[in-house]
């Protein structure tokens, strides 16, 4: 496997042609955005004009023999220097002469703009490392704002934007363009600059009456040196110390302003919002707000009912068995049961029902193939597997409490091959060193607390145990008094051998399995059933089905030491209302091969209705040419690493998730195609969604994670991403994130459009203005990738999110993962049909509309 703070800006004169109009509405964008959790309108990220007013326009219209007169609009040129002459004709502002190594500038001087937007079309001349720049913002100590188209010694076009402090140059950001510079070709070099806190610096560069793209490279000023102050603009150009002299010939130059329309400000809410604790700012002394608290966990019910309240109907014809009160001698009737479930196995025909008496049952079971049986307990009993014995006889000792004649001996082979050791390459490493006992199953509780192996006796400190196998005793760091102590001396709980079984109403508890034998639950055959199940404190894996044609539903799993649901070429598998928490609790690495759930070489896999909290790594992943996924419909949140991840699979769908709260990325889906990512709620996460394609092919077969059932290599399945959507999600990152989603190809060998993703109808929140620093990453062929900050500078470059919103908000969903009111305004103008294709996955209306996850029923 793969905040800002607000300060005040002192009150300043107004040069002719500026305003403090967007000082204002810097302002208000902080009070909205900290009024938005009492319930005021949201507010959308900054980008429309209210009516953009021509400072400067010069076509060069005119005839001077020397200089370049005065603009159209706007004054007088100044300060020309370079060259050896300067003229106007032929509407075009030239400059002969200009020798290798040395520049020419010139300058609007007469008026001055904060929010602004600069304007020149020049001709390429015969030269290379050639720089044509526009500033803005320009000051009296030279301090300015620069874009600069450049041509560099390959003859690569370039576009950067810099701050200039004097003769200190300091480069924002770059970006290296396809476009082909032929000399002769005119240019359009732009340049926009917005706001206060932060500045807003945009940069394009592109040929002359082409298709004008959106804005190539967007910076957020918020270093300290940042230019909040109106300036003056004007050009430079450069040409390099080892050209010939060049001539230099402009025919437009224009300055905007571009100050946005004032914004209204929210007013205080009179009262405070349900379950907002405290009461409203005071007019006139605006408060810094807390952050929001992360949102608490829906109140809908997922798993198992409890152990003991299961009523399924007995037949007439059904086998008995009772821990407590029968006899494996006994004819296994109501009123003669068996002892033991293993007796009772023997004795059955397919497809018979077994039924448990209350009590707990002490036993590896095997149901054997010719044996299928529908195994549950009585109605109304309440029926566990424990895979623990009472230990007895603790003494005090140099070191701990000793009780003697532990005889259990348990492998801690750390893989899933039985002796085995670890692996040494990086990303195959099972063990974590700061956990080095993860691998070993044994588990011991005092009373029902859990406690926490050690290697040695010097280790042990109270909450601890050590097994000392060499002299057969067990050690507890602390006195037990008259608490219980228990200690797991069986490995498997059921071995599921008879296709057809079902296992239904009861409990699973505290079976000490090895790595290696993945799960205290297994089967190696196909049509298995798990309903209404408990399987709780495994020591490493919970379940693992590793064939064709099974059903895990109702289904509570918690506490798996390693992982607690692991499946294997196990074709048409169905997961539906399972509670899978705390998983990896023993603290393996989240790779290769631990956390939540994880599916492998398998084809059709449904998880529905159902919740992962809190896993210790992924929290569901699927990997190693998975096919034809569908995760709908689920609560994936709190884990520590990513929410969902699809890893060379292909075809999936992803949708109606509440995807909150994990570490890494909510979606990630690496070099996996045909993956459709629709009305999710995806909000707290690194980012929300994030595809990523390394080098790994299909037809590399020597590179692990083949299907051996399939041809070789299944050219259905490239490993490649591409042919995706994304539509009608409600996303916000988390404070780490770079992005709230992205696309990168790390061998830069591919453009995102060109791999046939698309993304439209989504909602994208931001805390504050670039927070986080973009809001797409998008991959790039041959270049590291665009970083696109403003929701608008990603549709006008790429097409994509034509109906896409993008808002300031503290969150966008209230602590039931709802949308806010201000986010479901957006519907109608946001929100996309719901294709056909995920409909049908979902059991939802083509066409229906929705932005985020559809709502949940309450307890």
């Amino acid at each position: 496997m793969s905040s800002t703070t607000s300060r005040p800006t002192p009150e300043r004169p107004t040069a002719a042609g500026s305003t403090t109009a967007f000082r204002r509405t810097a302002k208000i964008i902080l009070s909205a955005a900290l009024a938005l959790a009492a319930g005021a309108t949201p507010l959308l990220l900054p980008g429309t004009a209210a009516a953009d007013t021509p400072l400067v326009v010069d076509g060069f219209d005119r005839s001077v023999s020397s200089g370049w007169g005065r603009a159209d609009t706007g004054g007088s040129w100044a300060d020309l220097v370079g060259g050896s002459s300067t003229s106007v004709t032929g509407s075009e502002g030239r400059v002969t002469n200009i020798l290798g190594g040395r520049s020419f500038r010139a300058y609007q001087k007469a008026v001055a703009a904060e929010d602004a937007e600069v304007r020149a079309d020049f001709t390429v001349p015969a030269a290379k490392d050639f720089i044509y720049t526009i500033e803005a913002r320009k000051q009296a100590d030279l301090s300015a704002y620069l874009a600069r188209g450049r041509i560099d010694s390959a003859g690569k076009l370039h576009m950067d934007v810099m701050r200039s402090q004097g003769s200190t140059l300091t480069m924002l950001k770059e970006m290296t363009l396809e476009t082909p510079v032929v000399v002769g070709q005119k240019l359009t070099l732009k340049l926009s600059t917005t706001g206060e806190a932060p500045v807003i610096v945009k940069g394009k560069v592109f040929v002359a009456g082409q298709n004008e793209p959106g804005w190539q490279v967007t910076f957020l000023d918020s270093a300290a040196a940042a230019l909040k102050t109106p300036g003056y603009a004007g050009l430079q150009a450069y040409n390099g110390g080892s050209n010939a002299a060049i001539n230099l010939a402009t025919q437009t130059f224009a300055v905007t302003d571009t100050t946005p329309a004032p914004v209204e400000e929210p007013s205080n809410p009179t009262s405070p919002t349900p379950g907002d604790p405290s009461a409203s700012p005071t007019p006139g002394a605006p408060t810094i707000a807390p952050p929001p608290a992360p949102p608490a966990k829906l109140a809908t019910k997922h798993g198992a009912d409890p152990v003991g309240s299961a009523q399924y109907p007995v037949p007439t014809n059904a086998l008995f068995v009772s821990a407590a009160a029968g006899n494996d001698a006994n004819a296994g009737t109501q009123d003669k049961p068996f002892k033991t479930l293993n007796k009772a196995l023997t004795k059955n025909w397919s497809g018979q029902t077994i039924v448990l008496r209350a009590g707990t049952y002490h036993e590896s079971v095997l149901v054997a193939p010719g044996h299928a049986a529908t195994i549950q307990p009585y109605p109304g009993e309440k029926v566990w597997f424990d895979g623990t014995r009472a230990v007895t006889g603790f003494t005090r000792s140099t070191t701990g409490y000793v009780a003697g004649g532990w005889t259990t001996e348990l492998d801690s082979s750390p893989t899933y091959t039985k002796g085995e050791p670890d692996g040494t390459a990086t990303g195959w490493q099972w063990i974590d060193p700061q956990y080095p006992m993860a691998a070993h199953p044994d588990m011991v509780w005092v009373g029902d607390v859990e406690q926490t192996q050690v290697g040695s006796r010097d280790a042990l400190v109270p909450g601890t145990f050590f097994v000392d196998g060499a002299t057969d005793q067990l050690y507890l760091g602390a006195d037990p008094g008259t608490e219980e102590v228990r200690a797991s001396d069986l490995q498997v709980a059921f071995s599921l051998r008879a296709p057809g079984t079902v296992l239904r109403g009861f409990g699973v508890q505290r079976y000490a399995d090895s790595v290696w034998q993945q799960g205290v639950i297994s089967s190696y055959w196909e049509r298995m059933t798990l309903d209404n199940m408990t399987v709780l404190d495994s020591a490493t894996g919970g379940v693992g089905f590793f064939k064709p044609g099974s059903v895990i539903k109702n289904t509570t799993i918690d506490g798996s030491g390693q992982i607690a649901l692991h499946a294997n070429q196990a074709d048409n598998l169905v997961l539906e209302n399972l509670s899978v928490t705390d998983s990896n609790d023993e603290r393996f690495n989240p790779a290769p091969s631990s956390g939540g759930i994880k599916i492998t070489q398998t084809r059709g896999v449904k998880l529905r209705g159902s919740e992962l909290l809190r896993t210790y790594g992924s929290q569901f992943w699927t990997d190693q040419s998975t096919y034809d996924i569908t995760v709908a419909g689920n609560e994936i949140l709190d884990g520590s690493r990513y929410g969902v991840v699809l890893e060379i699979s292909s075809t999936a769908t992803v949708a109606d998730n509440i995807i909150a709260g994990n570490a890494f990325d909510g979606v990630l889906v690496a070099n996996t195609d045909k993956v459709h990512i629709w009305n999710n709620t995806l909000v707290g996460n690194r980012k929300a969604i994030a595809f990523a394609q390394d080098s790994r092919r299909i037809e590399q077969l020597k590179v692990s994670g083949h299907d051996p059932r399939r041809p070789q290599p299944d050219l259905s399945m490239p490993w490649v991403i591409g042919n995706s959507t994304i539509g009608n999600n409600v996303m916000a990152a988390g404070r780490n994130a770079s992005a709230v989603i992205s696309v990168d190809v790390y061998e830069l060998i591919s453009n995102a459009s060109d791999l046939n993703i698309a993304t439209n109808g989504n909602v994208y929140s931001q805390t504050a203005l670039g927070v986080p620093n973009s809001l797409a990453t998008w991959a790039r062929k041959g270049s590291q990738p665009y970083q696109f900050i403003m929701l608008d500078d990603f549709r006008d470059n790429t097409g994509q999110e034509r109906s896409s919103a993008s808002l300031v908000l503290p969150t966008p969903v209230d602590s039931a993962y709802r949308p806010l009111p201000a986010v479901a305004a957006k519907l109608s103008a946001v929100a996309q049909p719901l294709p056909s294709e995920v409909a049908d996955r979902i059991g939802r209306t083509t066409g229906d509309k929705a932005l985020g996850a559809w709502s949940r029923p309450t307890a």
